[in-house]
């Protein structure tokens, strides 16, 4: 299931552990928040519990996106 960022550590403290958080929204620092109104961090996002990140836009939009992809 897709989960926003924000929600991951509330979600993680009623679901069994094996239940898998795909979290979209995940952006750098420094990076434009485009259409996504609550983001994180790669390291935040884990550190709140996710499993998997969908980081799409700011290495597809990226001029370099090797160099994007290892910025975050």
């Amino acid at each position: 299931m897709l989960f926003h960022p924000v929600s991951i550590s509330l979600i993680r403290k009623i679901c069994p552990a094996e239940f898998l958080m795909v979290t979209p929204g995940v952006r750098a620092r420094d990076a434009k928040e485009d259409d996504q109104k609550r983001v994180l961090t790669p390291r935040e996002a884990i550190h709140a519990g996710a499993d998997y990140l969908v980081i799409g836009r700011p290495i597809l939009r990226a001029s370099g996106q090797k160099i994007a992809a290892k910025r975050l």
